[in-house]
């Protein structure tokens, strides 16, 4: 598993850190009010994606998982286009009813969530294949590309819709090359995979139509909420808003999907093989991973918050995002751990409606929540709102599991992490407290390396995970690197 996860991590990790560097020329190039139209722009397309199109990517996980010798993708493409051809007419038509026209902006968010569900299908197929080399190298082409073409934009024309656009156009075009690819190689492929049954296309209807709610309530969190901020206190307060919002929620999905990509798959398969027992075994050492690199990071963007927000963001945004940063990085820990460890219990025994009772009892909650204290409190209310709301989806996970499927949660080592954790920002903590008056780089500079020698020398010394006993951490990297090769 961790060599698949270092493949993975190197995936969302590279395209991560070019985020990063593209989220501080956005804040600088754009003001407030346009980085609010990209950042809920790119919001909408995700929720549109994800009700629209949602379904068919759960579904290629669940089953393309479980049936390598299947060929799942011309049946994926047909779901795709028939798709397409009900959601693009709603999505134009809508626009022009609300602004009276079908506007760039409009048009910009449609390419993007059609161009963004596209790329992920495709990803989808390698990732329950276990292709993470190509994985990798398809997710870091795409990042580049899109990259390239958003800033060329930016530089441009400094409006939101003009990075939507760039957006767009680097997912579609990096998804039409896995279909030019299959297209190549299906005769190869021919005697290799059978053909799609119809026992296959009911089961993947059954399981995957159902999601089409999850990925409203899901997405649909984090889109009103920028929503709602911009409805109470204005575009501006909205821009602020989701720079902070958009560099917590990418950390976190670079770090989660890294284990989960494999973690998922593996556990499907093994769930087939052995049931449920065979499944836990391998979410148990999946857990550990998921929890060892998720806590050390958000903690250490709490500790870091205000210099990593002067360091990364344009001036008019700096203040607001370090404020802001603490607790959306527990808002988007929680979260992550609902979604992408907690729910694959319900993926596994094909219980996709209580993954969406979660999802709309964490949509319940923000809603009545931000009405409240947004109006009182400012932005702080609206993170103090996601914050809560994630805590009810965790709880109602846990409650909505236990019948059906127990996630394991190792006592011992979660305990060893949490320990270590602490240990680590407390060490920082101290750092930046007699570093005070510095700079904002030379507090990353020293506080960031001292965390991370801080934190692997005590995992090393307790054996979180095995990585001393089983020598997991030279293992898994040299293994990555042939795969990836």
């Amino acid at each position: 598993m961790l060599k698949h996860t270092l493949l993975y991590m190197v995936a969302f990790a590279l395209p991560g850190l070019l985020g990063f560097f593209s989220f501080s020329i956005y804040t600088r190039l754009l003001t407030p009010s346009e980085y609010g139209v990209y950042s809920v722009g790119a919001s909408m397309a995700f929720l549109i994606g994800n009700i629209s199109y949602g379904w068919i990517r759960f579904s290629i996980a669940r089953f393309q998982a479980e049936a390598h010798e299947t060929n799942f993708v011309p049946f994926a493409l047909i779901c795709f286009a028939v798709t397409t051809l009900f959601v693009a007419p709603i999505v134009v038509g809508g626009g022009i009813l609300v602004s009276g026209e079908a506007s760039v902006v409009v048009l910009a968010i449609l390419a993007m969530a059609i161009a963004q569900a596209l790329f992920e299908i495709t990803q989808e197929m390698r990732r329950a294949r276990h292709q993470s080399g190509a994985f990798a190298r398809t997710t870091i082409g795409r990042s580049l590309l899109s990259f390239s073409i958003s800033v060329t934009l930016a530089f441009l024309y400094a409006r939101g819709s003009m990075l939507l656009i760039g957006i767009a156009a680097g997912f579609a075009v990096m998804a039409l090359t896995f279909f030019a690819a299959q297209g190549q190689g299906s005769a190869a492929r021919s005697g290799d995979q059978n053909p799609l049954e119809t026992r296959h296309i009911r089961r993947f209807l059954r399981y995957g139509m159902p999601l089409a709610l999850s990925g409203l309530v899901f997405s649909g969190n984090s889109t009103l909420v920028r929503l709602l901020v911009g409805g109470v206190l204005g575009a501006e307060a909205v821009g602020h808003f989701g720079a902070a919002l958009d560099v917590t929620s990418q950390l976190c999905g670079i770090l989660a999907g890294s284990v989960t990509s494999i973690m998922g798959p593996l556990a499907i398969a093994a769930y087939r093989r052995g049931g449920a027992a065979e499944a836990q075994r391998e979410l148990r050492s999946g857990v550990v991973l998921f929890l060892g690199i998720l806590m050390p990071a958000l903690a250490g963007v709490a500790v870091v918050a205000h210099p990593f927000a002067e360091v990364i963001s344009g001036a008019a945004f700096e203040g607001t995002v370090g404020a802001l940063l603490p607790l959306l990085a527990l808002s988007r820990g929680l979260n992550v751990f609902a979604q992408y460890y907690l729910h694959l219990g319900f993926q596994l025994v094909e219980k996709p409606i209580r993954q969406v009772v979660c999802g709309g009892a964490t949509l319940v909650t923000n809603i009545l929540l931000n009405l409240v204290l947004t109006r009182y409190f400012g932005l702080m209310g609206a993170v103090w709102a996601l914050v809560i709301s994630d805590l009810v989806g965790v709880v109602v996970s846990f409650i909505l599991l236990r019948p059906v499927f127990a996630m394991p949660l190792p006592a011992r080592p979660i305990g060893l992490i949490v320990i270590t954790t602490a240990a680590m920002a407390l060490s920082c903590a101290l750092l930046q407290e007699a570093m005070r008056g510095a700079s904002a780089m030379t507090h990353l500079a020293a506080t960031i390396p001292t965390g991370i020698l801080v934190y692997a020398s005590l995992g090393y010394v307790l054996d979180i995970g095995s990585v001393r006993s089983k020598n997991m951490i030279v293992r898994g990297i040299d293994a990555a690197l042939k795969r990836f090769r």
